[in-house]
């Protein structure tokens, strides 16, 4: 395969190196790093470094030498990306992949140009693990079958019981363990800082015996704490004594697969039990995905066991020339080449994994920093324009992979199970084509994309495809600190980035892809930084210039302190506290409890109003955004407006529909969020078509802390001093019981209720109610003249049983109870009906309306039309539409009897409460 990039050339001219010393753990190492990388950057690199793998085929010497090379940016980063590239080529070259040294040794330039350059990064790899050798020709079982959870088998709803008690024990027994070898290990602390013959003796070392007993509180027992006195006793007076909370064994090496289970978009929309433990599941463990469609399932499995990299497509951005399409595809090329050659030579964390690798031969690339070229490029992710670029940019990203895993296809052969998914992938390629061209605008990627999709479809009719799987979409924070960027769908981290001085101090200043966009619209970078920013000086601040503090008591040294804090601190509190307490002391007469508090401000001290001071830091510190920059329009304040959840889902499902898997990214849901608010997400996600979904629990903050009580317990009675007090006479009740049989309760001749008409799942039915003139239900009617005579008869009989049983005094909530959730067709989508917009069958959709409209079930209105609010989950609450309506709209005239209706009004202040009425203001973070 011939590559058609020139990355090494521009690395001559584009990149700058320097040394840098790098604090690591234990030591410091110096490394020959790019001049514009951070230390943090740099360290994730030189994390990557440690973990890469060194085998090396056996390869004659002279073919060695012939692909390595010697230039100045072979030591970057400690030689590591020389090193991994060396390795690639040297096991390509051995697999057939070159056709000479010189093939070889360009590839191996250009792999490592476009990592130093900072245009593609390589996931971490493991160092060591299950692999089928490309070269020994060992004959190879076939792959375990992949099993997924059905959420409509009675049996998974016993899995996933099982598994979140098993989740929940994992995390009891992580907690305790922490806790309880730091116990153990404080009583050998005890011991070490001891001296004398008596230093492991309970008896004689109080320190020891109060770490004994908070081992033995936390669970220890006695035999353990014993073990560790003896070890600490036999070991000699100099020895290092065993650390008890060292781990044996670093659980968190080894990659997890995720737990999939495949469900009904319907099933999760209407709220289904086990759908609401799916829920739970997902939002506790963040280790469960759902999907939706078995071929999206498999695939999610195999892009777990698939080599990673990423490309970041803002680095082909040029402020003069835009876009660099052509780069952009080159280095893509680049990378599935390299990435197939990782498939054969790469370790595996199991043997199943190694087996789907060697099989199927899946890859994982994906795009990166994509919300900082929208950004650059002027493109809010929320309209129309910026989805569809994004849209056409992953699709030329999957277009050029299926032609080059065509064209490697055609050269070492199709993977293993080809024939058998040929037709499968056959009518992919077309449904491919078939989705490009309806993308809008960008012409050139469009018409790229075109071309590369209809070329890899022939190609694939005659030699196949390379590869079960391309590209992904998949969260990896390692990887993108690497690469400086964001990845696939997640959004700008924010308007600014960290800048390390050469002292080692962390200076804030406007990220790359906010200048470039600021650049775009022609605003002067000066005002916004100082915007975002602030000025960082007491110069002209209000309320706080240097005159003005002078004149409440400041001198020029103090003044001169808190400039030279503004660098560095984060709000004004931490500036004034700079100021020496022996001067705070003698100027305002602070005591030092005052000082010392928590609530202590000099500022209010000083006598400033907290609008003043409000006012005179977002003049220092900035507004940290430019939602309120007055240069700004409204449509270019959207560019750098963060998104919402739901945005961010319509990109997703954007881009996903041009890649091989669906997305393995997790939906992070903010700490403390409910169940209900779940599963509205993961309903939001069903119905917004994703092809997968998984929830991220949030940490809690490090500051959490539960407000518990302090409850002493109650004194024990001293039952000797007890007296026993005689139990006065029970009195008799007499009660008799008489039985009585229920009649039936008729319903007025003339009678009042409503007609409800909706389609469940494309079936029109209307509900007929009858009322009581307390205004319960008392008899139920279900037309559905347009299905067969059978059927409307039978529904027609069930209603008046029902109505039989409400009239004999069935309470309305049994019939719910037992008919809600009932599944069979038609089932499905719910329209003209404003609480119910899903159901699982047609007794479902009657009896979740019943219950909403005379119980006030609203837990089963899974439309949710007055909880959802603007925070990305729905739509807002609607305006009141009651106000303004006649009351003769409201009554039936024929109930009337044509009585005059004009004389009656609708009182607006008798609408029901909500629930943030009584319930008070909530916050929530998305």
């Amino acid at each position: 395969m011939r590559l058609e990039s020139d990355f090494s050339n521009r690395l001559i001219y584009d990149l700058s190196l320097e040394d840098r010393l790098i604090e690591r753990t234990g030591r410091y190492d110096e490394v020959l790093a790019p001049r514009d990388w951070s230390n943090a950057r740099l360290e994730a690199w030189l994390d990557w470094a440690d973990a890469l793998p060194e085998d090396l085929p056996q390869l004659a010497p002279d073919i060695t030498h012939r692909i390595a090379h010697d230039d100045p940016f072979d030591l970057a980063l400690g030689g590591a990306v020389e090193r991994y590239a060396q390795r690639l080529t040297a096991w390509g070259y051995a697999l057939g992949y070159f056709e000479d040294s010189q093939s070889a040794a360009h590839f191996l330039r250009e792999l490592r140009a476009s990592i130093l350059l900072g245009y593609a990064a390589p996931a971490l790899p493991l160092k060591s693990g299950h692999r089928i050798h490309p070269l020994a020709g060992n004959r190879v079982p076939e792959p375990p079958e992949t099993k997924f959870w059905q959420l409509d088998d009675p049996a998974c709803d016993r899995e996933l019981r099982q598994f979140l008690i098993a989740y929940r024990s994992d995390q009891i027994s992580r907690t305790t363990r922490t806790q309880l070898h730091e116990a153990l290990n404080a009583v050998t602390t005890a011991i070490a800082r001891a001296e004398g013959d008596h230093r492991a003796s309970l008896r004689h070392n109080p320190a020891l015996a109060r770490a004994a007993q908070n081992a033995r509180k936390l669970g220890a027992s006695d035999h353990l704490i014993s073990l560790t006195l003896q070890s600490a006793q036999n070991a000699a007076a100099d020895s290092l004594l065993p650390p008890w909370s060292q781990q044996a064994v670093d659980i968190n090496l080894a990659p997890t697969e995720p737990r999939i289970a495949l469900a009904s978009r319907a099933q999760i929309a209407a709220g289904d039990p086990v759908g609401r433990l799916a829920a739970q599941v997902a939002q506790e463990t963040g280790q469960l995905y759902l999907t939706f469609d078995p071929v999206d399932a498999l695939a999610l499995s195999g892009q777990a066991c698939a080599p990673k990299a990423a490309i970041n497509v803002f680095g082909f951005y040029d402020a003069d020339t835009g876009f660099n399409a052509t780069a952009f595809s080159q280095c893509v090329a680049l990378w599935t080449l390299a990435l197939d050659i990782e498939t054969a030579t790469a370790f595996s964390a199991s043997d199943d994994h190694a087996l789907r690798r060697y099989y199927d031969r899946p890859l994982a690339l994906t795009i990166g920093g994509l919300s900082e070229l929208l950004m650059a490029l002027n493109l809010p992710s929320e309209t129309a324009e910026g989805l569809d670029f994004a849209a056409g940019l992953m699709a030329a990203t999957q277009a050029q992979c299926l032609f080059t895993s065509a064209q490697l296809a055609r050269a070492h052969g199709a993977y293993k199970t080809y024939s058998a998914d040929k037709d499968h992938y056959l009518h992919r390629l077309s449904q491919q084509i078939y989705r490009i061209s309806g993308l809008k605008g960008h012409a050139d990627l469009k018409a790229h994309s075109l071309t590369l999709t209809q070329e890899a479809l022939k190609a694939a009719k005659k030699t196949g495809l390379r590869h079960a799987q391309t590209t992904a979409l998949f969260d990896d924070p390692e990887l993108s600190l690497r690469l400086g960027i964001s990845l696939h769908d997640q959004p700008v981290p924010g308007l600014t980035s960290a800048l390390e001085t050469e002292d080692g101090e962390i200076i804030e200043t406007l990220s790359e892809a906010a200048i470039a966009g600021l650049m775009r619209m022609g605003v002067s970078l000066a005002d916004a930084r100082r915007h975002v920013l602030g000025s960082r000086s007491l110069f002209e601040a209000p309320y706080l210039s240097p005159p003005q503090l002078k004149a409440r008591g400041l001198t020029d040294h103090e003044i001169g302190r808190l400039e030279a804090a503004l660098l560095t601190a984060r709000n004004l509190t931490e500036v004034f506290n700079t100021i020496d307490k022996e001067f705070v002391r003698d100027i305002w007469g602070v005591c030092d409890e005052d000082i010392l508090s928590p609530d202590y401000n000099l500022l209010t001290v000083m006598g400033f109003t907290t609008a003043q001071i409000a006012e005179a830091e977002a003049f220092i510190f900035g507004h940290c955004t430019l939602s309120d920059f007055d240069h700004l329009n409204d449509d270019q304040r959207a560019v750098f407006r963060p998104s919402g959840l739901k945005t961010r889902l319509l990109m997703r499902q954007k881009l996903e529909a041009f890649t091989s898997a669906p997305s393995a990214a997790r939906i992070h849901i903010p700490f403390g969020q409910n169940l209900p608010d779940s599963l509205k997400v993961l309903s939001m996600a069903a119905s917004m078509d994703l092809r997968a979904v998984c929830l991220q629990p949030t940490a809690p903050p490090d500051d959490f802390h539960l407000d518990i009580p302090v409850i002493e317990d109650a004194p024990k009675r001293n039952l000797a001093e007890a007296r026993p007090q005689p139990e006065p006479a029970a009195a008799k009740v007499v009660e008799k019981i008489v039985e009585r049989d229920r009649s039936r309760q008729k319903l007025p001749d003339r009678r009042k209720g409503y007609i409800q008409k909706a389609s469940v799942g494309g079936h029109k039915v209307y509900l007929h109610t009858g009322e009581y003139d307390d205004g319960s239900v008392g008899e139920i009617f279900i037309d559905m003249h347009k299905e067969g005579a059978a059927f409307r008869s039978m529904m027609n009989n069930f209603a008046i049983a029902v109505s039989i049983g409400l009239q004999y005094g069935v309470p309305l909530d049994e019939f719910v109870d037992a008919f809600v959730f009932t599944r069979f067709e038609p089932a499905g989508p719910v329209s003209g009906n404003d609480s119910i917009k899903s159901a699982t069958s047609i007794l479902d959709y009657l009896f979740r309306e019943l219950a909403i409209s005379y119980l006030d079930r609203t837990d089963l209105a899974n439309a949710d039309p007055d909880a959802l609010n603007a925070d990305g989950l729905g739509d807002g609450e609607p305006a009141d539409e009651i106000e303004g309506i006649k009351a003769s709209q409201l009554i039936s005239k024929g109930f009337a009897r044509g009585a005059n209706t004009d004389n009656l009004v609708v009182i607006p202040f008798a609408k029901k409460a909500s629930n943030d009425d009584v319930s008070g203001p909530s916050t929530s973070e998305s």
